[in-house]
Order: C-alpha cells, then structure tokens, then sequence
C-alpha cells in the first residue's frame, strides 16, 4: 500500500480529484498504473501527514479582486431619484 500525491487532475474509478491531493493506501499495482500514465507520484511523508490542502483563491482571481476594489467608488450610495416630487 502506497500514499500517492496526484500531478494532474482526473477522473478515476472512486471519482475525481484535484491536483494536489494525496490518495491514501492505494495498492501498488493501482499506483504502478497510475504513475505509468503520470498521474501520480509517491508522496512524501510530510505531504502524506500534511493531506490535502486546496488554493481556494488563485493569483490571478485575487489580483483580480485587488484591482476591482481598487476601482471602487467611495460613495456606494445610489443617486437621488429625481421624479420622487410628484
């Protein structure tokens, strides 16, 4: 049995998973196949104790933010209607 840090995202026979995630006591014929096509490799201890941590934000996403709030107005409020007279 083998801990295995998966390189590419795929779909495989218990589902799908991301880039990153550590797949737990897999049998070492499923990892030889696995790292045979380059979807895996063996995962370190300290990946292992550590598992799966996702990057909920990317870069570019939060640079993205960044800016929009940089664009932002200071005064959010709506402008006064001018037909309330009547």
């Amino acid at each position: 049995m083998k801990d295995a840090y998966v390189l590419v995202d795929h779909h495989g026979d218990n589902g799908t998973v991301r880039e990153g995630m550590i797949l737990r006591d897999i049998s070492n014929q499923r990892f030889d196949a696995l790292e045979k096509h380059g979807l895996v490799r063996a995962a370190t201890a300290q990946e292992a104790k550590e598992g799966y941590r996702p990057d909920f934000e990317s870069e570019a996403a939060a640079e993205e933010r960044e800016a929009k709030a940089a664009k932002a107005p200071s005064n959010k409020n709506a402008p006064a209607a001018k037909n309330k007279e009547a």
